[in-house]
């Protein structure tokens, strides 16, 4: 059995969501990184694209500022919406996907909602339905039991939580970049395993 984690930054501007994404201020994903993992951990593939937005195309510095992603390196880099969500279908397969939303439950999307926002803004249809699960219960109920207080995290400061921030040196790049969080994440699923991946598995079964 295989599983993907996955995070998404997209584009953003200081009080976009407390002003509840208003006007043209859209959703476009800049960032897309992925880790397909077995179910005793091994990372058996890695997915990390920057993206290239175009309702809002210049990045804004509240976003800059937060990811360190910058506008030259969309230029050169980014790839259109159409091109890599293709490449991520195929990275997918059939496994599911989890990401972290903390305060929602199992069956939330997360950032799955944000591709499928997406595909519409793009005129895009899935090629097949994939499925999205928000991993952040599962950490709720292991921290609660082994007496562990945390209010709230986003996927990058798990590690943080935890103090266990070493354990993602080797990745070489900072909280709020989608491939350093999904890093974060699989330190939380090693840092209780096996019984994190038992609760996995029991919430989908």
């Amino acid at each position: 059995m295989s599983f993907v984690i996955f995070d998404t930054e997209y584009t953003s501007r200081a009080w976009c969501q407390e002003n509840w994404w208003k006007g043209n201020q859209k959703k476009e994903i800049v960032q897309i990184s992925a880790i397909k993992l077995s179910n005793n951990l091994n990372v058996i593939g890695e997915f990390n694209i920057l993206c290239k937005p175009t309702i809002n195309p210049i990045l804004s510095d509240y976003f800059i500022g937060l990811t360190h992603i910058t506008n030259d390196q969309i230029m050169d880099m980014g790839i259109p919406f159409s091109e890599w969500y293709k490449k991520f279908e195929s990275f997918v397969e059939n496994d599911i996907c989890y990401s972290h939303k903390w305060w929602s439950d199992y069956f939330n999307e997360s950032d799955g909602a944000i591709l499928k926002e997406n595909l519409l803004l793009n005129n895009m249809t899935e090629d097949k339905k994939i499925i999205y699960r928000n991993i952040a219960p599962i950490f709720a109920e292991l921290y609660e039991k082994n007496n562990i207080k945390v209010q709230s995290q986003t996927s990058g400061q798990i590690v943080q939580n935890l103090g266990i921030e070493k354990n993602t040196k080797h990745v070489n790049l900072d909280i709020h970049n989608a491939f350093y969080d999904v890093y974060s994440i699989l330190e939380w699923l090693k840092y209780f395993y096996p019984e994190s991946i038992k609760l996995l598995n029991n919430f989908e079964n």
